[in-house]
């Protein structure tokens, strides 16, 4: 089945504000997973190829992002480039 996946940026956004105005941690689901058959919304999608997205406030990660995906892979492709090693290392 083909399904399309969206993160709600007003959801996102709505959350940060609530959080803030409450001093509470809201995480309402931003995520939502589009099919012939209808919507669903989550905070976590697992794909059958072994890619995960996740939606967690409260373990944001050090960009301040909320909303990340995660993957498994044997080689990666970035615009029409086979990735290796070297384009992953930091720089000083």
């Amino acid at each position: 089945m083909k399904a399309q996946v969206y993160v709600n940026r007003h959801v996102m956004t709505a959350n940060k504000k609530a959080t803030k105005d409450r001093g509470v941690p809201i995480d309402e689901a931003a995520i939502s997973v589009n099919t012939y058959l209808g919507v669903v919304y989550g905070k976590e999608i697992d794909f059958t190829q072994g890619c995960k997205l996740v939606q967690n406030a409260t373990n944001a990660r050090c960009s301040g992002a909320t909303i990340w995906m995660e993957a498994e892979f044997e080689s990666l492709v970035i615009d029409g480039i086979k990735a290796d090693r070297s384009m992953f290392e930091k720089t000083n």
